[in-house]
C-alpha cells in the first residue's frame, strides 16, 4: 500500500512538474521530448514515443521518442492497419496493453524485437476536435504496466494535449521559465524504514512544490504590474502548484494515507488564491460555504484543480470594473451519494463557445471526468459553475 501511495505522489508531482514547464513552452517539438522523457523516467520504460495524426496521409507518425535507436522517429501507421495497438488507441479512445510475442491480434515492426521489447502500453492525447495523437512507453519486462499506470498517462496525456494546443495558439508568449528551473523531481535515496517513506515523500514534494510558488510569485513580481499573457499565465502556474501543494499539507496534517480532509484542504487553498489575485482585485469580495467530506489523494488533488481553474477564471475574466462577488459552497449529498461543488458570481458572465480566452473550460471539463462528474454550466445572472461528483 505505501508503496502505491508512494507511486502515486511520484505521479502528481511529475504531473504538476510537466504542467508548469509546457505551458511556459513554446516549441512543440520540446514539450513532446520532454513528456516522453518523463514518462519514461516515472514508469521505469525503457523506450516511449509520442504518434502525431497526419491527417492528410491518415497515418499515425511517430513525432518524438526516448530511447529508440536511429530510424524510429519518423516512422508511420496506417489508419487502415488493423493490428497496430496504436491505431487501436487512437480510433477507440481506449487504453491498450500489448505483449509482443504473445499478442495474437497485433503485429508489430521488426524495430521492436531489435530493442527486446515485450511489453507496450498505448494512451490516446486527445485533441479539440480530433484526437492530436497516441502515447505509447515500451519496455523490456513483461507485464510492467498496471492500472495505476492508465490513471497517470490519461491524465499527463490530458495535460499534454492542452500544452499543445497553447504552445500552437499562442507563439508569442514569453518563456518566463526555464525548463531546468521548474524540474522539481529528484531520484528518491534508497529508504531503509519503510514506516518513513511516505511521510519523508510528502515532506519533499510539499516543499518543492513551495519553492516552485516562491519562483514563480517572485517572476511576477519582476514583471510588475502590468497583467500581460506572460503575467497571467505565471498566476494560473501558481494557483495550479499551490492547489498540489495543499493536498501533501492536508496528508502531512492528517497522517493518513487513505484520505484528506476536504474543508481544510479547500480553505486553505482558497486563502492561497485570494493572497494571488486580491491584489489584482481588491474590491471582489469571496464567501465560501465547505462540508466536512474526505476524498482520497487522487480526487483529492482534481477537485482542488477545478476550483482553482473556476476561482481563477472568475478573478480574472468576470469583473473588467474590478468590483464584485464570487461564491463557493461544496455540500454533501449524502442520499444521492455525492458531492455538489457550486461556484458562481455576479459578474459580467460569458460565452463557453465565444469567448476563448477562458481556455480552462477545457481543462474543467477533463477534470471533471476524471471524477466521474457532471457539470452544468449558468450564464442567466452573473455565471454559475455546478459540479456534482460520486463520492
Amino acid at each position: 500500500m505505501k508503496k502505491s501511495i508512494a507511486k502515486i505522489l511520484r505521479q502528481q508531482t511529475a504531473i504538476a512538474e510537466f504542467g508548469s514547464y509546457a505551458f511556459g513552452e513554446k516549441n512543440v517539438g520540446r514539450i513532446l521530448e520532454q513528456a516522453c522523457i518523463i514518462c519514461s523516467d516515472l514508469l521505469g520504460a525503457n523506450f516511449s514515443k509520442i504518434c502525431e495524426y497526419n491527417k492528410g496521409t491518415k497515418q499515425l507518425v511517430v513525432v518524438a521518442g526516448h530511447g529508440w535507436n536511429e530510424g524510429v522517429i519518423g516512422y508511420t501507421y496506417a489508419l487502415a492497419d488493423k493490428t497496430s495497438p496504436q491505431v487501436r488507441a487512437f480510433e477507440t479512445g481506449m487504453p491498450v496493453f500489448s505483449h509482443v510475442k504473445k499478442s495474437k491480434e497485433f503485429q508489430f515492426p521488426p524495430f521492436y524485437k531489435e530493442h527486446k521489447v515485450l511489453s507496450t502500453i498505448d494512451i490516446i492525447i486527445k485533441g479539440k476536435k480530433n484526437p492530436y495523437g497516441v502515447l505509447e512507453l515500451d519496455s523490456i519486462k513483461r507485464n510492467a504496466f498496471d492500472e495505476y499506470d492508465i490513471n497517470f498517462l490519461t491524465s499527463f496525456a490530458n495535460i499534454l494535449s492542452q500544452a499543445i494546443s497553447s504552445a500552437k495558439k499562442t507563439k508569442v508568449l514569453k518563456q518566463s521559465i526555464k525548463r531546468r528551473d521548474l524540474l522539481i523531481l529528484e531520484k528518491s535515496a534508497l529508504i531503509r524504514q519503510k514506516s518513513l517513506l511516505t511521510a519523508e515523500l510528502h515532506h519533499r514534494v510539499r516543499n518543492n512544490l513551495q519553492i516552485i510558488h516562491g519562483m514563480l510569485v517572485s517572476r511576477m513580481e519582476e514583471l510588475g504590474t502590468d497583467e500581460d499573457l506572460s503575467h497571467m499565465t505565471l498566476r494560473k502556474i501558481a494557483s495550479r502548484v499551490m492547489a498540489m501543494a495543499h493536498v501533501y499539507d492536508q496528508l502531512l496534517i492528517s497522517g493518513s494515507e487513505k484520505g484528506i480532509s476536504i474543508a481544510a484542504y479547500m480553505n486553505a487553498l482558497i486563502g492561497e488564491i485570494i493572497q494571488i489575485y486580491g491584489s489584482l482585485r481588491p474590491k471582489v469580495s469571496l464567501e465560501r460555504t465547505i462540508d466536512e467530506i474526505e476524498l482520497n489523494l487522487d480526487r483529492a488533488s482534481v477537485l482542488g484543480l477545478i476550483v482553482t481553474e473556476l476561482l481563477t477564471n472568475a478573478y480574472m475574466h468576470a469583473f473588467p470594473d474590478g468590483i464584485g462577488k464570487i461564491m463557493i459552497l461544496l455540500k454533501h449529498i449524502p442520499h444521492r451519494k455525492t458531492s455538489q461543488l457550486v461556484v458562481s458570481d455576479n459578474g459580467i458572465g460569458f460565452d463557453e463557445f465565444k469567448q476563448s480566452k477562458r481556455t480552462g473550460i477545457k481543462l474543467i471539463r477533463m477534470l471533471v471526468e476524471q471524477l466521474e462528474g457532471k457539470i452544468e454550466i449558468s450564464t442567466d445572472t452573473g455565471t454559475n459553475f455546478t459540479v456534482e461528483f460520486p463520492l
